[in-house]
């Protein structure tokens, strides 16, 4: 299989060697920073993703104390 200069981390993540035997190291070390970028990117964002989510449960579950509690209250006095 023919290695040509274009060869790099594709957008899915796959790393495609690059040209000559000489670029190889330094080649690898740009592709896996590359690789290393995008999974941070993406561990960002879900986890950014998780703590909304998290807030919103927190939310919903205070909501739903405040509604028993409310509900327990109304209860006591009739």
């Amino acid at each position: 299989m023919p290695i040509t200069k274009e060869d790099r981390v594709s957008e899915d993540g796959y790393f495609h060697p690059t040209a000559d035997a000489d670029d190889a190291p330094n080649d690898l070390i740009k592709a896996v920073d590359e690789l290393l970028d995008s999974l941070s990117t993406k561990f960002s964002k879900v986890s950014t993703e998780v703590f909304a989510k998290m807030d919103e449960m927190a939310q919903r579950l205070d909501e739903l104390e405040a509604s028993i509690k409310a509900s327990a209250d109304s209860s006591e006095n009739s």
